[in-house]
């Protein structure tokens, strides 16, 4: 192995290496870089993508929800609760979810309301923009999203009314509706909740809809935790199984995406082979010297395997550094915009996955190892002898 080192240092990093050898070397290295950074960029924005919609999705009703597999509402007992509830009850957030209409001053529209806790206001991920304080929300607070607002011409300070359609007929005129005031107006970037969701201390809807301290399930914040243990008549339901369809095109787009920029990627090795053929043609007399006195085809090999891993790891650590930077100034400055209406996010995000390094940095390698060896199929097999009376 001494003795490749050394003929590798002697014939491949002399100051004696011709113009064109060197270029094509550095031509090998760029493109190599180029290939592994747009690889990596791509599996960024890919990851980047998914983990941001996610977040956004479960800011809302959590990574997991769970409910009862017979009741829209059940009774919060100590003698009834699910075994699983005295293990998780810090990470779970009861709810109440009901149908209603909301009347402004001008138009109506038909909402689901969210029933929270008034502790539990502080901690969602989706008021966290809010210039105000959730640690005091008052009874008669709502909470509506910024596209209901703009649909209803509501501002912060203005007072609605909720109204339950399923109401009976022989309630008393007074109990029938539910007058509130907004205390902040929230923007998930989702259209479909933005219009639609509005957010009421669970207290307050408890009263209205009569439901005493019954609620619709709960839900889980923590993308980490694992709730295993829920049994009949329970069932839990994760965020990829509510959005099921979303995540379905998610993955649907991004196989060809990641398949087509692997080719991209694949395609730069073909200068690899050129360097290798142009590195055999320079080094020729040489080479066919070392062979007639006796070095192995197998040696041969090594040395020009050494040379394509060496180029294949410059480009790809240079490859790995470029993504990074680009990378990086995407999430800073947000170059590539999206139609948030459509994508849920008005920005393409990318994520730098140390991982997805790893994996690139050993596709490189492994590819160099295969270029290497098909262009030394036929090299190795010229016979030495017309090479030196040539």
């Amino acid at each position: 192995m001494k003795l490749v080192f050394l003929v590798l240092r002697r014939l491949f990093f002399s100051s004696q290496s011709n113009f064109l050898f060197k270029i094509t070397n550095i031509v090998s290295i760029v493109s190599l870089a180029l290939g592994i950074a747009s690889l990596n960029t791509v599996l960024g924005a890919v990851n980047g993508f998914e983990s941001k919609v996610s977040e956004k999705l479960s800011s809302i009703n959590g990574y997991t929800t769970i409910n009862h597999l017979f009741e829209d509402d059940f009774l919060i007992d100590q003698s009834v609760l699910p075994d699983f509830y005295s293990n998780y009850e810090s990470s779970l957030v009861p709810y109440v979810e009901k149908p209603a209409i909301l009347k402004s001053k001008y138009n109506s529209s038909n909402v689901i309301i969210y029933g929270l806790d008034n502790s539990d206001f502080k901690d969602f991920n989706l008021f966290n923009s809010f210039h105000t304080s959730l640690e005091i929300i008052n009874e008669n607070n709502v909470i509506v999203g910024s596209l209901l607002a703009q649909n209803l011409g509501l501002s912060i300070g203005d007072e609605i009314v909720i109204f339950n359609p399923l109401i009976s007929k022989r309630t008393l005129e007074r109990n029938k509706f539910l007058f509130l005031e907004i205390k902040e107006i929230y923007h998930s970037g989702i259209d479909d909740y933005d219009s639609r969701l509005v957010f009421i201390p669970i207290n307050t809807v408890q009263s209205y809809f009569d439901l005493d301290s019954s609620i619709s399930g709960w839900m889980n914040f923590d993308p980490f935790l694992e709730i295993k243990d829920v049994d009949y008549p329970f069932y839990q339901l994760s965020l990829k199984d509510r959005h099921s369809d979303l995540f379905e095109w998610i993955n649907t787009q991004q196989w060809p995406i990641i398949f087509i920029f692997s080719l991209i990627a694949l395609v730069s090795y073909f200068n690899l082979m050129g360097s290798i053929n142009i590195l055999f043609y320079e080094k020729r007399f040489n080479l066919a010297i070392m062979k007639t006195y006796g070095m192995s085809n197998k040696k041969l090999s090594v040395i020009f395997i050494i040379q394509g891993m060496v180029l294949a790891l410059i480009g790809a650590i240079l490859g790995i550094l470029l993504s990074l930077f680009v990378i990086s100034m995407q999430e800073k400055f947000h170059f590539i915009s999206l139609a948030e209406n459509i994508y849920f996010v008005s920005y393409l995000p990318m994520i730098f996955s140390i991982n997805n390094a790893v994996y690139t940095l050993f596709f490189s390698l492994v590819c160099s190892i295969l270029f290497s060896s098909v262009s030394l199929i036929y090299l190795l097999s010229i016979n030495p002898s017309k090479i030196l009376k040539n």
